[in-house]
């Protein structure tokens, strides 16, 4: 997904799971994801960056999946949308997860090359789990329309529910792509590819149980992507 200058590039849809991603590679990943989850009492999947196991389970799962493709990689924070549209979906534990990936370190971390990344990443770890500042997920979509400008007017809102209660949510922030790249595949969808960053609070998408991100525009037509926070990191 990842290319240069923020653009994404798809590839084919995930065939792996996270699940049967962290049995195919053994228990030790699992041990670390749930003790993360056990110290942080969370009910659903979303793993805080904050616990010592959390950070470790997320730099071996991407030390792990160094070779792997990003689709199979982040799993189901990997969607798939109507006329082409692609949602991934960055928490902090797969934003941690996605830059040991690139990394080019060892597939087969031994506890020195996870010490040796603890402290090559030490800033990192930092970043994303300063719950007052950053502590956000990045819901990054590609999508596409028929006039370079068309990403500009798109908005963006969470509905979801969990916990007894019910959420509408707007994003903490957004970049929007002002200038979308022209395409000539003959897309029917339209003739640009655009991609726009919207980001909420991670405490929040912690308390429901399942929701969509739902973009709208004056001139073009709404997005929709459903989501199970149970299936998501």
């Amino acid at each position: 997904m990842v290319a240069q200058s923020g653009r994404l590039t798809k590839s084919p849809a995930p065939i792996l799971s996270i699940c049967n991603y962290f049995l195919r590679w053994g228990a030790f990943v699992l041990l670390l994801l749930f003790s993360a989850l056990t110290l942080t009492g969370s009910g659903w999947a979303w793993v805080p960056i904050n616990p010592p196991q959390s950070v470790n389970a997320a730099l071996v799962y991407g030390m792990k999946g160094s070779r792997l493709n990003l689709s199979i990689l982040l799993g189901d924070n990997w969607i798939e949308g109507e006329n082409g549209a692609l949602l991934n979906v960055y928490s902090p534990f797969m934003m941690l997860a996605t830059k040991a990936a690139k990394a080019g370190l060892s597939t087969k971390p031994s506890k020195s090359d996870l010490d040796e990344a603890r402290k090559r990443f030490g800033r990192d770890v930092a970043y994303y789990s300063d719950t007052k500042n950053r502590f956000q997920v990045k819901f990054l979509v590609s999508f596409y329309g028929k006039t370079p400008d068309f990403a500009k007017t798109y908005s963006a809102h969470i509905v979801g529910s969990g916990r007894g209660k019910e959420f509408n949510l707007k994003p903490v922030k957004q970049r929007l792509d002002q200038i979308a790249d022209a395409m000539n595949n003959g897309l029917s969808a339209g003739g640009y590819e655009a991609i726009n960053a919207y980001y909420f609070n991670f405490s929040d998408l912690q308390e429901m149980e399942e929701f969509k991100l739902q973009l709208d525009s004056p001139s073009g037509p709404p997005l929709e992507f459903r989501m199970k926070s149970a299936r998501l990191y």
